[in-house]
């Protein structure tokens, strides 16, 4: 059960109790000796606290270790017990929404794929989305009493902290939409909301490439591009969800496409894949060979098409690469991370793309300063956005990272406990 806690100075104990298991959940299994040793606190103490955490079913027993080389007695080992309870993550994306049912380690146990059908309005999608959020429930059946909360990525400029999406540029009438508020009264759930390209940063911090990177920025190439960015091992927002943003930065004055944000030059009309796919076309007409190919060609097509080295896909493929390390080159140049993962359909392109953009911000990247740059396609997948959701819940709901104040709220799953 969560039991809601206003923020207040917290006891020695709670502070210890989050501590063990922040180090259980980062490093188990792990014994309780080896927690006393790392946190330098009394072994009964230790026990004591631990003993509670096992009553609350977050942690488990899992057996014993290797005996020492001196031949003393086993330890027992500890886990997280991700089964205690279940959060539900989801991604509003511009043509299609994500739905998952997770545990607390962020493991898919159902997900779903609906059309998002943004035309329709906020209202219709955002009912749509609790419609399905509630049929997850009910597939997985799983009591609605162990779902601790909802986690939402959204497209577009999102102000976590206030549950708005303040304006989505590709999302039709998305202009200051309270997700958050809405969610919560149709679900009663504690719901948290974040733009879409932080929510994989945090799947890939927790989960990913970037787990022990302090520094780092994560890319997401689609219908538009985006970063998320981690420095010195915090997420970076800004005063309204404008942080990263490099998909409007303008990049070409003399440009003729305007961005879905109101703009002319924006690197989201030189790189996302509708861009890609409206360069493609032209090139197919303009060189008259439309019958050498699909009429209805989609980014699917071009996968094979380029691996196959087809000259008008290839040399719109590369510019489209081009311009995306232009992209990573202003964010290397702003952040000066230690890696950028890439993100998206633009990663089907495969190995020879990742060159191209490399060869890109080489060039791009102060070319007198010899300098390898550490650019990677995520391993996460397709679901990345919902893990990710999964993962601002427990964030929130646990806040382990805080070890002064209290978080909003404390799992237990005694009242004789609070």
């Amino acid at each position: 059960m969560i039991y809601r806690k206003e923020k207040s100075n917290i006891s020695l104990k709670e502070i210890n109790k989050k501590n063990i298991l922040k180090i259980i959940i980062d490093v188990g299994p792990i014994s309780r000796i080896d927690i006393s040793r790392r946190l330098k606190i009394s072994r009964p103490t230790t026990s004591a606290y631990i003993s509670e955490l096992i009553e609350d079913s977050l942690i488990e027993e899992i057996g014993k270790s290797d005996s020492t080389s001196a031949g003393g007695k086993k330890a027992v080992l500890l886990q997280f017990n991700a089964r205690t309870s279940y959060i539900l993550g989801a991604m509003i994306g511009v043509k299609t929404i994500r739905i998952a049912l997770t545990d607390l380690g962020s493991n898919i146990i159902e997900i779903m794929k609906i059309p998002t059908e943004e035309w329709l309005g906020p209202k219709e999608v955002m009912n749509k989305l609790v419609k399905n959020l509630k049929s997850i429930i009910k597939i997985s059946r799983v009591d609605k009493e162990e779902i601790i909360g909802i986690g939402i990525g959204a497209t577009g400029l999102v102000d976590g902290r206030k549950g708005l999406v303040i304006f989505s540029p590709n999302l039709s009438g998305w202009n200051n939409i309270k997700l958050k508020e809405f969610t919560e009264k149709k679900l009663e759930l504690p719901t948290f909301i974040e733009n879409e390209c932080r929510v994989q940063a945090i799947a890939e911090k927790k989960y990913g490439l970037a787990r022990n990177v302090g520094n780092f920025v994560c890319v997401e190439t689609g219908i538009g591009i985006g970063t998320g960015v981690f420095i010195d091992n915090k997420l970076i927002v800004g005063e309204k969800g404008m942080a990263g943003e490099i998909g409007h930065i303008i990049t070409n004055i003399a440009g003729n496409r305007k961005c879905h944000c109101g703009n002319i030059g924006c690197l989201e009309t030189l790189c996302s894949i509708n861009s890609l796919m409206e360069d493609i076309r032209a090139d197919i007409k303009k060189s008259r060979k439309s019958a050498d190919y699909n009429s209805k060609l989609k980014i699917k097509d071009l996968y094979q098409l380029y691996e196959q080295g087809d000259k008008i896909v290839a040399r719109n493929v590369d510019k489209n690469a081009e311009y995306l390390g232009i992209g990573i080159s202003n964010a290397i140049k702003m952040f000066n991370p230690e890696l950028i993962i890439i993100h998206g359909e633009i990663i089907k392109f495969g190995k020879k793309y990742l060159e191209k953009v490399k060869e890109s911000v080489s060039k791009s990247t102060f070319p007198k300063v010899k300098e390898e740059y550490n650019i990677q396609f995520s391993e996460l997948g397709e679901n990345v956005g919902v893990i990710g959701a999964a993962s601002i819940v427990f964030d929130n709901i646990f806040d382990l990272e805080n070890s002064n104040i209290a978080g909003h709220y404390i799992i237990k799953k005694k009242l004789s406990r609070i």
